[in-house]
Order: C-alpha cells, then structure tokens, then sequence
C-alpha cells in the first residue's frame, strides 16, 4: 500500500508527550485560536504526500524520502528509550540522535517554508533585475521565442511592468524544499560535536511543537548583517525529548549528561519552543504555557 500519510514529526517522539491519563492523546494549541484540541498521535503533525515528488520518468513518489526517514527512526528509537532511563549513549548512539536531529531541522513545515520563501525571493529579485534593463529585457524575450519557437503572449512593455510593479507570486515547487533534506548530512557531524546536556523534570513538563528544535545565540547582535549558525560559538540548541526531558547543546562546557531542571528551566525551555513553533504546541496536560 503507498504510503500517503506523511508525519513530520514521527509518532514514536510524539508518544513521549501523550496523556499519560488519557492516552493515545495530546493537548494541540493553535497559534492564534484560544481553542484546545485533543487529538492522537496518528493525527498530529502529519499532511498527505508531504514527502511525496515526482520523478524525472514523470511518476510520483511517495516511498523514498518517508522510507529514508523511517530508517532514522528505528535506528534512534531505542536511542530514545536508553535516555528514558538516563544511560550512558555510546558514540554510534550519540551519532544516531545527531542524525535525527539534524533531520528535524530539515523535515519540518517551518524549515521547508522558508526554504520556499528564500528561493521565491530570489527568483523575484532576479526578475527585478532583469526587468530594469529595457532594452536587455526585451533581447533576452526575443531570444527566448527564438530558441524556444514559443511567442510570448503578452507585449514586452506590459510584462516588463508587470514584472517591476511586483504585484504577483511567486510558487517555488515545494520539492526544491524536499531536496534540502541533503543538509542532513552536513548538520549531523556537527550536532555530534556539541556538547549535551539532558535535563530531568520532576514536576512541571516540557511541551513541544510542530518545530521543536529551537536555536539561538543570546548574545548576537540584531542589528548584524549576519545570522546565527549551528557553529556560532554561544549557540543554545534546545529540543525536548519527552514531556519530562530535554536536550540542551552547547559549545561551551556543559553539567553532566544527566542533570535535575528547575520549574525555571523548564519554564524557560517551553518558552523557546513556543517561540520556535510555526502553528502548533503540543502538550501531555492542560496548562498555562507561558
């Protein structure tokens, strides 16, 4: 049967924030909506052909990136069960968790999102470009009926306008996104580097969302032309595992492995992921998130 129903985030990971009182369930917030949803796992974080595209022989594909990912997951799931139970990860282990976080940079809607965005922005400022040379705009359309055979449907002069005017769209297909996937492999190594710490609640939760892998660098400048990367020297990568833990990565010396969260901590966490999230925070238990 083809795989149709993709998660973006897997099942295994969101049974770690279930009700444990009401299972299979979890609380689903909305941004935006004051309403909470109760919903499965199976119905969380999941779209229809998410990962699904079409092949240069012009079929579609729905198994290769779900069966790649899939993969990753049953390698790090008991990766996942070896930290419930706060033991010491080996460095192939280490390697797998660094895998998947790597791919939960890419796989998310907010990752795939900007990836689109980013591109459409280019290929409009590319348009731009072009456009503001009259007389090399209209070479470039007449070349183009030339060496195509096809006639642009439209004097030269309007579309040169529409094209600066700026009021239009632009639809990246969403598997240029999908290719990005690739950058797994360039994140991974350097996930594996950093050093964690994985910190233990014994009281409030921690609460994730539909981009649980938050990263920042507190003391970067805003008001630099230069972003923040997994490299940055003060980056605070956060992620939480389960409704009771959460990885905290650094470049600087960490506490043990396994370290006790204080109700701030933990605080402080949730808040990152909110922060992080692009439509959804999910939740073991009805609280006040913030």
């Amino acid at each position: 049967m083809t795989k149709k129903r993709h998660h973006y985030l897997p099942e295994f990971y969101l049974d770690g924030f279930v009700n444990p009182h009401n299972g299979p369930y979890m609380w689903v917030y909305e941004k935006g909506d004051p309403k909470i949803r109760k919903a499965s796992v199976k119905d969380v974080a999941v779209q229809k052909h998410y990962y699904s595209f079409v092949t240069p022989e012009g079929q579609k594909d729905s198994e290769t990136f779900e069966n790649f990912l899939a993969f990753i997951e049953n390698n790090v799931a008991p990766v996942f069960q070896k930290i419930k139970k706060q033991e010491i990860l080996s460095e192939e282990e280490r390697s797998w968790f660094a895998i998947f976080l790597a791919s939960l940079v890419t796989r998310v809607p907010n990752f795939r999102e900007s990836i689109e965005e980013s591109a459409a922005e280019v290929i409009r400022r590319i348009n731009l470009k072009m456009a503001s040379d009259t007389e090399g705009f209209k070479s470039m359309i007449r070349n183009f009926e030339n060496e195509t055979g096809s006639k642009v449907n439209l004097p030269i002069e309007d579309l040169q306008k529409f094209i600066l005017d700026g009021e239009y769209k632009i639809k990246v297909d969403p598997q240029f996104s999908l290719s990005m996937m690739t950058l797994i492999n360039d994140f991974s190594p350097i996930f594996h580097k950093m050093n964690w710490t994985i910190f233990i609640s014994d009281d409030h939760k921690f609460v994730t969302s539909d981009n649980p892998l938050f990263y920042n660098d507190p003391t970067h400048d805003p008001r630099s032309p230069f972003g923040v990367g997994f490299l940055s020297k003060n980056i605070r990568l956060t992620f939480p595992v389960t409704k009771e833990l959460a990885l905290l990565a650094t470049w600087s010396r960490g506490k043990d492995f396994y370290s006790r969260a204080t109700n701030k901590l933990v605080r402080a966490t949730n808040r990152r992921t909110i922060q992080s999230a692009l439509k959804f925070i999910l939740n073991a238990v009805i609280v006040i998130l913030l």
